[in-house]
């Protein structure tokens, strides 16, 4: 039969482990981002969409908007469209990067919290004679739009968002690769909301100013350990590298 000191000890081992087991569910429970720490929710605010949206004041935004975007039907015939801002319901659907990230993973893409979504552009767009059978390709000259082009280059993938029908809240999401001359072109299948996305994910640490967007420093992975960031910093930042078309998608 087992001394008391026996009993005792076996106690306090059970007691030890049931411990460590609720300690490592909660470092679990709290090592992944939650509402109040994405780091980029600031970019997803209305104020900083309509920023980069067709009516925004800053610099020659809404002009260039109208005059380097570019639309053709499926035979490559020049098509008419007009731009508007995002409607306050697509601008709610979108209203946070966890939003974001969501949407991303409805559509297939194996999206994680390391991830940082970052708005380049966006605008509500129209084809004036009707979608073209087949979808209209819009090509972007992001140059020329004035887009921030920090961390991409030719050859990378950017993504493009599209709400399926006025207010639904619900949006696909199509992969374009960045060409030589920083163009992208993607076939859109229907009027409505649009925005223009960038991932990034290796692990660089980057210094956004939350007004304008624009990168301002950039730590390469490496070279911090993680542990203290600078003020206004995104999380774990660079280029993904690859994507497909909606619901098949990966990083």
């Amino acid at each position: 039969m087992p001394s008391k000191s026996a009993k005792s000890s076996k106690k306090i081992v059970a007691v030890a482990l049931a411990a460590a087991m609720c300690l490592g569910m909660s470092v679990t429970a709290f090592a992944s981002k939650n509402d109040d720490t994405w780091s980029n929710d600031a970019l997803w605010s209305p104020d900083y969409l309509k920023s980069v949206g067709p009516t925004s004041h800053q610099g020659q935004f809404a002009s260039n908007m109208a005059m380097y975007t570019r639309a053709m039907d499926q035979e490559g015939h020049v098509v008419d469209i007009t731009w508007k801002e995002l409607s306050k319901g697509a601008l709610e659907s979108i209203g946070s990067e966890k939003k974001v990230k969501e949407i991303f993973e409805k559509n297939g893409y194996a999206a994680t919290d390391k991830m940082d979504f970052i708005p380049m552009l966006d605008g509500s767009i129209t084809f004036e004679d009707g979608v073209p059978t087949g979808g209209g390709v819009v090509t972007f000259a992001l140059n020329s739009l004035g887009v921030n082009s920090e961390g991409i280059e030719p050859g990378d993938t950017v993504y493009l968002m599209q709400e399926t029908a006025p207010g639904s809240g619900v949006w696909e999401v199509y992969a374009a690769e960045v060409g030589e001359n920083y163009d992208i072109a993607v076939t859109i299948p229907r009027n409505g909301s649009l925005v223009l996305v960038k991932v990034m994910s290796n692990g660089d640490v980057i210094t956004v100013d939350k007004t304008t967007g624009n990168v301002v420093n950039r730590v390469p992975a490496g070279d911090s350990d993680g542990t203290t960031k600078p003020a206004g910093t995104t999380g774990s930042s660079s280029n993904a590298s690859a994507g497909t078309s909606p619901k098949t998608g990966e990083f």
